[in-house]
């Protein structure tokens, strides 16, 4: 879970530097193209792991209500 958090952050960011590098060569805009790339490539990271972390906490939630359903000392 832990990887696949760090490798989706990693890849919208590079994503984002990329565009924002070709946006630069195509507008001769340096260094606006990639810092906005980055930005953009930053939230969609967030974005994603909030996502992935969201998910991961109701499944965890709802493996929590199953065991404490089948253990009546819990």
């Amino acid at each position: 879970m832990v990887l696949s958090i760090g490798f989706t952050g990693g890849v919208c960011l590079a994503v984002g530097l990329f565009i924002g590098y070709k946006i630069d060569g195509y507008f001769l805009s340096e260094p606006w193209g990639i810092i906005i790339g980055m930005i953009i490539g930053l939230a969609a990271a967030l974005v994603q792991t909030w996502k992935q972390l969201r998910e991961s906490m109701d499944k965890f939630a709802r493996e929590n209500d199953r065991r404490k359903d089948k253990d009546p000392r819990m």
